[in-house]
């Protein structure tokens, strides 16, 4: 009720601006056919009046526009079909206008027979059609940036609220996918080593402690994003001995960041989707070259696990996309996969 109050008030101003400017044309043009008519008040005073009737009922062919016609056409997705509603909805309703207004003003209140006004004044038709133009030109260029940019914002709020609620869900997908692996990690462990499979659980709830405290970061550095690394990689030494070699990058670290546990998740990746054992080691290599950090590993495919929830490498290009709008790249060749994360400048970003 309040803004339709609001609405109504803002509508005067609007109504008086257009009746001074239909005021001001009308006495234009009858400086410009008829000057010594100005020293006339009566001749004035019909000109304002029939100036008011046809300004007003033409100016308001906006409203007209705005409730009927506006609301229901896209200015952005079919422009073309927009314009031609909108001029074929206003030569219409002008039309109406322009000729109830004279057919009111010349034959009823001046009693002019219609059909000698018809034919002695054809070229006042003509200027009214050509105003009305100029004047919906105007409203139609006003009613495209207003619609246009209303559609604009409107898409990018949408926008940024599905990127949002996905980047909510992705996250929370972090700790669960790494909670699952790690507890069949540990589940494995058990039977054959029950002390290794504590000292497993005591490590891995520290490491679960530090994950909680990074998951809330949009961005952490690279320095610390590398040591959780290195703590993932003891944890899975203990399972594994032997079985895989890795290096980790020393210099240089300190001067980016990036998207927490991206590292460890394609860490993950490549423990649970390849096969390697002592004699045939699997090889995990983490590079900084230029602006991106290169994560390698040897690829040797074993057996797809049902249990494998599959979400490492789509949670992590939605998480840099939604972020940085940047894309991770995926390489595959000569027996190796290599995934390109690009690395933010600490004071880039």
């Amino acid at each position: 009720m309040q803004k339709e109050k609001q609405a109504s008030r803002k509508k005067i101003p609007a109504v008086l601006i257009y009746g001074t400017i239909s005021a001001v044309i009308g006495l234009v043009f009858l400086y410009v056919n008829c000057p010594q008519c100005l020293k006339y008040p009566s001749s004035v005073i019909q000109n304002v009046g029939y100036s008011l009737m046809l300004g007003l009922g033409l100016f308001f062919n906006k409203y007209l526009y705005d409730v009927a016609i506006g609301p229901y056409i896209s200015w952005l997705k079919k422009p073309l079909k927009a314009i031609l509603i909108s001029f074929g909805v206003t030569t219409l309703y002008s039309s109406f206008v322009i000729f109830f207004t004279n057919w009111l003003w010349f034959s009823l209140v001046q009693g002019m027979e219609f059909g000698v006004f018809l034919r002695q004044y054809p070229d006042i038709w003509l200027v009214e059609f050509v105003i009305l133009y100029f004047i919906s030109l105007w409203f139609y260029a006003r009613s495209f940036f207003y619609y246009w940019k209303k559609e604009i914002e409107e898409r990018e709020m949408l926008k940024r609220e599905a990127l949002a609620a996905k980047y909510d869900v992705l996250k929370s997908q972090v700790n669960p996918h790494f909670l699952f692996n790690s507890l069949n990690v540990a589940t494995s462990l058990v039977d054959k080593s029950p002390e290794k499979a504590k000292e497993f659980l005591s490590r891995l709830s520290g490491m679960y402690r530090d994950i909680l405290q990074l998951q809330d970061n949009d961005l952490v550095s690279l320095e610390r994003e590398l040591k959780l690394a290195s703590r993932y990689l003891y944890l899975q030494e203990m399972r594994f001995g032997r079985a895989f070699e890795f290096s980790l990058p020393a210099d240089g670290v300190e001067k980016f960041e990036i998207v927490p546990l991206s590292v460890q998740l394609l860490m993950e990746n490549a423990f649970k989707h390849n096969s390697f054992s002592t004699e045939k080691p699997m090889k995990i290599d983490v590079q900084i070259q230029g602006n991106k950090l290169v994560v390698r590993n040897s690829r040797n495919n074993g057996p797809e696990t049902n249990n494998s929830l599959k979400i490492g490498l789509q949670n992590l290009k939605g998480r840099y996309q939604y972020l940085t709008g940047q894309d991770i790249d995926i390489v595959h060749f000569d027996g190796l996969f290599e995934v390109h994360i690009p690395l933010i400048e600490t004071d880039s970003f």
